[in-house]
């Protein structure tokens, strides 16, 4: 047994709700998923961390694009993302230029061995979500992308307090802070 799935089992019995347990079965997901990964690009022998493969990814969709942006849809720090930079460019595998909007910032984009050791990595990374997604019908995949996407649309309006909730009862008909009953 691995060591997520015994502390899954150990939360299962503690909560018998899933809406309990979904915040601890996501963040169990990414921990494997990122573990898995790892493991599986060092066999392969491709010599990246996350935030390495996640910042090639997002250099080969973004050409140009700067490490504050790059570390905000990687959901990862600018420190982490800078330290990735480095080590990236230091390879070989990225170039740096003076972005052409903004003097304080530097536009990335892949070299061409950048681009093949993407290529390789992105290999790696489709075996393992095939594998990972692989008990789902077609059906079940595009479900859970729908309800995943949904969940985070739905946190996102909590950090816009001034937007209602999604499907919540319109604001203005509350009386005495209490929606009147129909």
């Amino acid at each position: 047994m691995t060591e997520a799935s015994a502390l899954h089992a150990g939360w299962s019995e503690l909560e018998n709700k899933p809406e309990h347990a979904i915040g601890f079965l996501l963040k169990s997901i990414q921990h494997t998923l990122r573990q898995t990964l790892d493991e599986a690009m060092r066999k392969q022998g491709v010599e990246l961390s996350f935030a390495q493969f996640v910042a090639l990814f997002g250099l080969s969709c973004e050409p140009g694009i700067t490490g504050a942006q790059l570390a905000r849809r990687a959901m990862v720090s600018a420190q982490t993302m800078n330290s990735a930079l480095h080590r990236l460019e230091v390879d070989g595998l990225i170039a740096r230029r003076p972005h052409p909007h903004s003097r304080r910032a530097d536009s990335w984009s892949l070299t061409d061995e950048g681009l093949a050791q993407f290529a390789r990595a992105r290999d790696v990374g489709r075996e393992i979500f095939t594998r990972m997604l692989a008990p789902l019908a077609p059906l079940e995949i595009a479900n859970l992308d729908n309800y995943l996407r949904r969940c985070i649309g739905a946190l996102e309006m909590l950090s816009r307090p001034s937007a209602p909730a999604p499907d919540a009862p319109d604001a203005t008909k509350r009386v005495n802070g209490r929606i009147p009953a129909h």
